[in-house]
């Protein structure tokens, strides 16, 4: 989990959502905007994986990966893709450090 002064809060998301750009990749959409803090979120949809079991799980991996990284100002909101479901470790690390320099974040 990351600390609550780097969470995304309901505006910050909403905001996030209706002005973000976007970035894609393989496991993951990205979607960020520009701002003064870094506030991040981690999103398994529910289509994704059924039980809350993987979803939490899934989001305790983005968590993870997104706390290695010295984040720009800038407020994101990673969403799995279903492909996410079979990927090692290893290759979601590699596809948000993608994601991230696409998006000039890092």
């Amino acid at each position: 989990m990351l600390p609550k002064k780097k969470r995304v809060t309901r505006s910050v998301f909403q905001n996030i959502m209706d002005k973000g750009s976007v970035v894609s990749g393989s496991f993951f959409i990205l979607r960020y905007l520009k701002q003064d803090t870094p506030q991040y979120a981690v999103v398994a949809p529910k289509k994704i994986a059924k039980t809350a079991v993987k979803r939490n799980s899934l989001r305790r991996k983005g968590y993870n990966i997104l706390r290695s990284y010295d984040l720009k100002s800038c407020a994101g909101i990673l969403f799995y893709k279903k492909e996410a479901l079979i990927a090692s470790s290893i290759d979601i690390k590699k596809d948000i450090d993608l994601i991230l320099k696409k998006a000039k974040i890092i």
